[in-house]
């Protein structure tokens, strides 16, 4: 999850979480001024957001005819499980 910590091309990501908040103290250390910032700066809590919005997408696209209740309510926590395991992983 790139918007978490990375400034991507031509800064879009560091430029985008200055929009929603995010600012820096006298050490560069990142701070929220507001839930949304707090939110994405928190690589767990924005994974779990990334994953609703993937499942509500899929959901609503195409697949919707696949995916029972169940599988609905679990797929964001999986997603975000996988995740975070990945950022474990890698480091």
């Amino acid at each position: 999850l790139m918007l978490n910590s990375e400034s991507g091309p031509a800064e879009i990501f560091s430029r985008m979480r200055t929009r929603l908040g995010v600012r820096f103290d006298q050490h560069s250390n990142p701070y929220g001024t507001n839930w949304v910032a707090e939110g994405v700066l928190c690589f767990f809590c924005l994974s779990v957001w990334i994953a609703t919005l993937v499942t509500a997408a899929l959901v609503l696209g195409a697949l919707s005819h696949v995916l029972e209740g169940v599988l609905i309510v679990l797929l964001p926590f999986a997603l975000s499980g996988g995740a975070i395991y990945l950022k474990k992983a890698v480091g």
